[in-house]
């Protein structure tokens, strides 16, 4: 099990002061009466993809209240992050998270905690589906001031997955932030922007292949690096 593993199988212990909501309001038209009821009649942990999935992506849009979505949070981040809810997507969760001012919550520090260890597994976990942009799309949303030490860690390239992603999201086409919900004028978008253009990651890139002997990363990254100095 690893770290992020532990610390989502402990959001529902992390967040047991929450209160339950008593009711929920929203717009008939994105979730029914039934439908909301039923959120608040099941147990939390309990609820299924079909029945969170209306409430999650609606959820301070036309849905719902900060109060109540720090309640449900748990169990839409373990949905979440374990595919499980393909809707809301996580960049979306995460401006969620800021629109509900989670740092100010008590489960901030928590939440912290569990952020990082998700960018950490981006870079160290091969076998998850994780696209970086994506969840850097997602931190940048919930913790833009985090965004300069995130791209830092990525282009130490401690680890050969770290190599790789930067790899895939290089083939991608330009070099530039590419997920469809990135707030090209938000301060995240622009501090990925810069370091995908700067001296920054070029320089790391070519210090990663002085390091390594090994022929897939090499390969890697004299690709990375040609696309880098074009």
């Amino acid at each position: 099990m690893t770290v992020l593993d532990r610390l989502l199988a402990g959001l529902p212990e992390a967040f047991s002061t929450a209160p339950r909501p008593s009711r929920i309001d929203g717009c008939p038209c994105c979730a029914s009466r039934a439908g909301l009821d039923r959120l608040l009649r099941t147990p939390r942990e309990q609820l299924t993809p079909g029945e969170l999935g209306p409430y999650a992506a609606s959820v301070l849009n036309t849905v719902g209240a900060p109060a109540d979505l720090r309640y449900f949070l748990p169990r839409i981040l373990q949905l979440v992050l374990t595919s499980e809810l393909a809707r809301p997507e996580l960049p979306l969760v995460g401006r969620k998270l800021a629109q509900a001012g989670w740092q100010d919550w008590p489960e901030a520090p928590y939440l912290r905690r569990l952020l990082d260890a998700l960018w950490l597994d981006v870079l160290h976990d091969a076998g998850q589906w994780w696209d970086a942009d994506a969840v850097l799309c997602a931190l940048g949303a919930a913790d833009p001031d985090g965004t300069g030490g995130r791209l830092a860690e990525w282009a130490r390239f401690a680890d050969p997955v770290a190599v790789e992603r930067l790899y895939e999201f290089a083939l991608g086409g330009e070099l530039e932030p590419r997920d469809a919900f990135w707030d090209e004028q938000g301060a995240a978008y622009r501090t990925f922007a810069a370091w995908l253009r700067g001296p920054e990651l070029q320089l790391a890139v070519e210090a990663a292949f002085l390091r390594t002997d090994d022929p897939t990363q090499l390969d890697q990254l004299i690709t990375v690096h040609d696309i880098l100095a074009a």
